[in-house]
């Protein structure tokens, strides 16, 4: 089971929202609307879409991570997996 089953109903919550956010800026750009108005819109998805992500990988380090640290289980695969996740994120 993955560990953000906690968050599970607020990270669709968001998605949905980011759904619609991005259907609003395909309109504008098909209306052909200011590009400053489009690009504050697309601010506002990368700024949302890091938050999900933010959510996600506490819960994972918090559920998956820890427990394989706790266990000694394959705890070398879930750190390498998170400092590739980390290094991603970062260079962004």
């Amino acid at each position: 089971m993955p560990s953000y089953m906690n968050d599970k109903q607020q990270i669709l919550l968001r998605l949905r929202k980011m759904e619609g956010q991005l259907k609003g800026i395909q309109r504008m750009v098909e209306q052909d609307k200011y590009c400053v108005d489009v690009l504050n819109q697309l601010s506002s998805i990368i700024a949302a879409t890091q938050k999900v992500a933010t959510i996600i990988m506490k819960d994972h380090i918090r559920g998956c991570v820890r427990e394989a640290l706790t266990r000694n289980e394959h705890s070398d695969q879930y750190i390498d997996e998170l400092v590739s996740v980390v290094e991603r994120f970062a260079a962004k």
